[in-house]
């Protein structure tokens, strides 16, 4: 495995599933969406008048497909194009980017990274098409993960970016309060970033209204069970609550189906589960690294795509490390 795919949570699935075949699905209905575009890498649908998701969908028939990794998607207004995460690869970028260009006439104005993983932001490279770069957007504390861990060892890019030698973009546009939220108006709509935290140090979500999307990045995993490599779990679950209020949203996950309030809830049960299972563990001086092997997910809580069982283990030692913190 490449020594960046650490921070990749979502490539790092990906690959895994394709040695996996014991992992289970879980199978659920999708908010109502026009699917508009299928790649072999991602599906677009639209959720609304100016609003699109990516779906990406690294694992068909058997093969993987890397381009895009996360899910993502475009906000669009009169005046400006909200693009809705980096992606795994520059290829992907450039083909949102592209895409932006066939729904709504224009190049996205804005990148929005909602955390710091390389398959949210490794492919920003992708998005100028020869035009002018646009603003990308992120947290303070987004901005320096990536300077730290990624751009020291930048994505290496294909075909036309292979050629031109990709270059890893940063975020020029930050966001420095990492409690105050900040919209962006795209003329006749706005984008509202709320900094929040959990699966990172730093995330984001991206929420709209008319109707109302939250665009989740990969605070929540639906179907699929979380990586929690740079977790703060109790953190994590913290946010899942609130953001699970919005009864009539469509959430976009950052990996896996479109969902609505109530599909969300099982996801934090999940979190609830095995958040107390690492607690016993702790109490009973349990070593992360023995007592994720014993864990199950309960079968009242559904069927969860578990791409390895390590990613059991990432969720016990990050419990372990926030208990013995305090």
């Amino acid at each position: 495995m490449h020594r960046r795919d650490f921070l990749t949570c979502g490539a790092y699935a990906a690959l895994a599933f394709a040695f996996a075949p014991s992992a289970r699905r879980v199978i659920a209905g999708e908010p109502a969406a026009d699917t508009v575009v299928t790649k072999d890498f991602a599906r677009v649908q639209k959720v609304g008048e100016g609003l699109w998701s990516v779906v990406s969908t690294p694992m068909r028939d058997g093969k993987f497909f890397p381009t895009t990794i996360c899910n993502g998607g475009l906000v669009a207004g009169k005046e400006g194009v909200l693009a809705v995460e980096g992606f795994n690869t520059p290829e992907g970028a450039a083909w949102l980017s592209d895409l932006s260009v066939e729904l709504t006439g224009r190049r996205p104005t804005h990148v929005v990274l909602t955390h710091f993983h390389a398959d949210h932001s490794a492919g920003l490279a992708g998005y100028p098409r020869g035009a002018e770069a646009p603003a990308i957007v992120a947290t303070k504390e987004t901005r320096r993960l990536l300077l730290e861990k990624l751009h020291k060892d930048p994505p290496a890019g294909e075909g036309e970016f292979a050629k031109a030698g990709t270059k890893l973009l940063l975020p020029d546009t930050i966001l420095v309060d990492p409690a105050k939220p900040v919209s962006i108006d795209l003329g006749g709509r706005t984008a509202r970033l709320v900094p929040r935290g959990g699966h990172t140090p730093s995330d984001l979500t991206v929420e709209v209204d008319g109707p109302r999307v939250l665009f989740a990045g990969d605070l929540y995993f639906n179907g699929f069970f979380p990586y929690f490599g740079d977790a703060i779990p109790s953190r994590l679950a913290e946010t899942v609550a609130a953001i699970r209020k919005e009864d009539h949203a469509v959430y976009v996950p950052g990996h896996g189906p479109l969902s609505d309030a109530a599909q969300l809830a099982p996801y934090a049960a999940l979190l609830e589960d095995v958040g107390a299972a690492a607690r016993r563990a702790v109490e009973k001086g349990t070593p992360a690294g023995e007592a994720w092997k014993s864990y199950a997910i309960p079968e009242s809580l559904g069927a969860w795509t578990l791409f390895r069982p390590e990613f059991a283990k990432f969720a016990f030692e990050a419990w372990e490390r926030e208990l013995r913190a305090k």
